[in-house]
Parts: C-alpha cells; structure tokens; sequence
C-alpha cells in the first residue's frame, strides 16, 4: 500500500503545472471585459429589433477597442490579424448568446432581475 502512495505521489510531482502566459491570461481578461462592457448594448439592440448581421460588425470593432485598451494597458502585442479574429469571436458569441430564439419563453421584465431576455429564458 505504501508503495502505491509513494508512487502516486510521485506521478503527481512529476507532471508539469499548467501555466498561462502573460499574453493568454491578458487576452482572457480582455475579453470577459469586453463581454461585460458590450452585453447591455447588445440586448438593447437585439430588442430593439436590429438583426445579428446589422450589428456584427458595430459589435466587433466596439470590441476591438475594449481588447486593444486593454492589452495596451497592460503592455501585451497581439497582431492585427488576431485582434480582429478575436473581436469577431467575441461578437459572434454574445450575439449568440444574447438572441431571443422563443419570444414566448421570455419571462416579463420585474422577473429578469437584470438578466438579458434571451439570458433570462436559458
């Protein structure tokens, strides 16, 4: 028994920590800040009734900028090309997110207690 703990223990100690550059856990914060900063503005849009193709791109270069300053406070490069990869991510996946699919699901406002409509129903 003792020598299966012992090489247990040492299976454990072995295997490499997994650990985030500092670009990777700037770019995770970047865009759970940019999912924060635009969600209100897209649910308002979204009920208003603009269309995920007209706000695409509006969403993308909103958060474009959100990454960019962000990042740029905290001294981490990203290129171009996967600043805009990473912004039409993120507004792919709130728009995703944040569409109403069944109008009839959505509880009325006094019981959303601040969720988005299309939040409040899933």
């Amino acid at each position: 028994m003792a020598h299966c703990l012992h090489a247990a223990r040492q299976r454990k100690e072995t295997q490499p920590v997994k650990t985030y550059s500092k670009e990777k856990l700037a770019l995770f914060v970047a865009n759970d800040d940019a999912v924060f900063f635009l969600e209100p503005l897209v649910d308002s849009l979204l009920a208003n009734g603009l269309t995920a193709a007209k706000i695409t791109d509006a969403v993308a270069a909103s958060a474009r900028r959100v990454l960019r300053a962000y990042l740029c406070d905290n001294d981490v490069k990203l290129s171009v090309a996967e600043l805009d990869v990473e912004a039409q991510v993120i507004a792919k996946k709130l728009i995703d997110r944040l569409t109403v699919r069944n109008p009839d699901a959505v509880p009325p406002v006094a019981n959303r207690r601040g969720l988005p409509a299309a939040v409040a129903v899933a």
